[in-house]
């Protein structure tokens, strides 16, 4: 089940007259599910389709995302079924934790989220330009 946020979110993309009425697509990124916006999907999709002549990997990795997704629409109560498919990719067990990540969601097994490990990126951090105080 959607968070409200969530699901007012999407009912907003939606009367602002982007496709879908309030539907939402759903890939898998490194051992996570990453949901879009109709048109946030469009511009990913837009771009991976760029790449002409890729290497393997990134072949594969192309191959994963885009035959992975799904357009997916909550029913009236912000439920979603998760097909099996995407549940597998992302090791979903029986808790998931929602992350926002402003303009998209991503959706995480609990204990994969738990198992994250914080470093120190400070140095990454500057050289992207990013100035956070932490």
């Amino acid at each position: 089940m959607l968070p409200p946020e969530y699901r007012e979110a999407l009912c907003a993309a939606s009367a602002n007259g982007e496709d879908g009425a309030g539907a939402f697509w759903l890939t898998a990124f490194y051992g996570r599910l990453v949901a879009y916006l109709p048109e946030d999907w469009n511009a990913v999709a837009e771009q991976l389709s760029r790449i002409r002549i890729p290497s393997p990997r990134l072949s594969h990795f192309k191959t994963k995302v885009m035959g992975l997704a799904q357009e997916l629409t909550p029913d009236p109560q912000g439920r979603v079924r998760i097909p099996q498919a995407l549940m597998r990719e992302a090791g979903l067990q029986k808790d998931v934790m929602l992350v926002g990540m402003l303009n998209k969601f991503e959706i995480w097994d609990q204990n994969r989220f738990d198992a994250l490990q914080l470093e120190d990126v400070s140095e990454e951090l500057a050289a992207s330009g990013v100035d956070i105080s932490l």
